[in-house]
């Protein structure tokens, strides 16, 4: 009878903590899609980090870590990579990047929030990765930047990758 007792409450137990680890999360997930819902709405940030294309903002702790070409680029935040996209053909109210994850990710998609302001599509989009990290992806048109991000970082993330993609601008050749 007492091994049972102990069972049924070392059983208890992990449940209560997976649902609050899992509140949590969504909780956190909920905060960040609201901020960069905020960000969205705003006039995008002023750039402050270009590549020979492409002007954009950068928040607080990122750098660029490298660019293939044009339409790629690898942004570091500490030990995390980021990796932005350009289709410069994609006008700013494309679903392209969108329709994609809807197509081929359907299943991992934890989260997803979508916006439209003055003839502009955006969306964020939170999937699973593994255990305690989620990928993370925020588009605007054709712009689209994706990492992975840990379960405490994750309401901070969301909007820090919405403001990078909502600021994009390409340069005039």
């Amino acid at each position: 009878m007492f091994r049972q007792c102990t069972r049924l409450m070392i059983c208890s137990a992990f449940v209560f903590t997976v649902a609050a680890c899992s509140n949590n999360v969504d909780t956190k997930i909920s905060k960040g899609f609201e901020s960069a819902d905020q960000v969205f709405e705003q006039k995008p940030k002023t750039s402050t980090a270009s590549t020979e294309h492409l002007q954009f903002y950068l928040p607080k702790d990122f750098t660029i870590k490298s660019s293939s070409d044009e339409t790629n680029i690898l942004l570091k935040k500490g030990d995390e990579t980021f990796s932005l996209f350009i289709n410069p053909h994609e006008p700013k109210q494309s679903k392209q990047f969108y329709k994609a994850i809807q197509q081929k990710e359907k299943d991992a998609i934890v989260k997803e929030q979508t916006y439209e302001k003055d003839g502009q599509f955006g969306f964020a989009s939170v999937l699973e990765d593994d255990n305690h990290n989620y990928r993370v992806v925020a588009s605007t048109g054709g712009v689209k930047i994706t990492g992975v991000s840990g379960q405490q970082n994750i309401d901070h993330t969301i909007p820090e990758l919405m403001e990078i993609a909502h600021s994009v601008q390409i340069k005039n050749k």
